[in-house]
Formats: structure tokens, C-alpha cells, sequence
């Protein structure tokens, strides 16, 4: 592939992180701020193998959780991990939004970290970019 491709490829990666990290900030803020917050339990754990030659298994944690309103709401967290961050039956705090049970975030260190994690790997991946393409552009062909 052309040089120029890679860099332009490698712009995209790193502002389609920094987009995706700013969208986990801000559904973290919305569902902390309008949110509910209580005790959930972790349900199951589903495996599910991923794409790609090197597949390694992702385990997602099923949370049960009980609403403000009394209604019980058991799914799939979105967000797999490998080895396995929980086991069935440990406490878990969700928070979810008022208006749709379903949507919820777990308040623990991943998804306090997801999205500037990924701000800041999309940032320095764009740099990279930047100061390769100035390093290289005056290189005799």
C-alpha cells in the first residue's frame, strides 16, 4: 500500500477513537447525571469467540438488577473482557437510565476510563501521524 494510504488510514483510526471516546464520556456523564443508580448482581457469564485468524473468547457479564420502580432487568453488558472481570453472583453497581432500563452503564474503573482512554490513544495515534508525514515528507526518493 502507498505510504500516504497507511497515514491517511492511521488519521481515521485515531478520530474514529477520539470520536468513540468522547461518545463514552459523554453517555457516562448523561447516565450519572439523569440517571438511577443501584446494586445489580453479576447473572452469567456468556462466551462469545472473537473475528479474525488470532479469535480469543470474550466473556460478557448477564446483570440483574432491580429499578428504582420496582422492575426486574436482566441483559448483557456490552463490554466482554478476556480473562473473565467478574464471576457469577459478585455485587455490581449499575447505573441506568430512567427512561430505558435496559440502557446501563456498570460504575466501575473500565467505564471510568474507557472513553479518555481511548481520547488519548486516538490523540497520540494522529500525532504519530502528523510527525511521521513532517519527518518524512523532504526525504529524497
Amino acid at each position: 500500500m502507498n505510504a500516504t494510504i497507511d497515514e491517511l488510514l492511521l488519521l481515521a483510526g485515531g478520530a474514529f477513537l477520539v470520536v468513540l471516546g468522547i461518545g463514552k464520556l459523554n453517555e457516562r456523564r448523561k447516565l450519572l447525571k439523569t440517571g438511577a443508580k443501584v446494586e445489580g448482581v453479576v447473572f452469567s457469564l456468556e462466551e462469545e469467540w472473537g473475528i479474525g485468524e488470532k479469535r480469543s473468547k470474550l466473556y460478557y457479564p448477564v446483570i440483574r438488577f432491580v429499578t428504582i420502580e420496582k422492575e426486574w432487568v436482566t441483559k448483557r453488558h456490552g463490554i466482554g473482557t478476556y480473562p473473565a472481570a467478574y464471576t457469577e453472583g459478585d455485587k455490581v453497581i449499575v447505573i441506568y437510565d430512567k427512561f430505558d432500563n435496559e440502557h446501563f452503564i456498570l460504575d466501575n474503573t473500565l467505564t471510568k476510563l474507557l472513553g479518555p482512554l481511548c481520547i488519548v490513544i486516538g490523540v497520540l495515534l494522529m500525532l504519530g501521524v502528523g510527525v511521521y508525514y513532517i519527518l518524512n515528507q523532504y526525504q529524497q526518493v
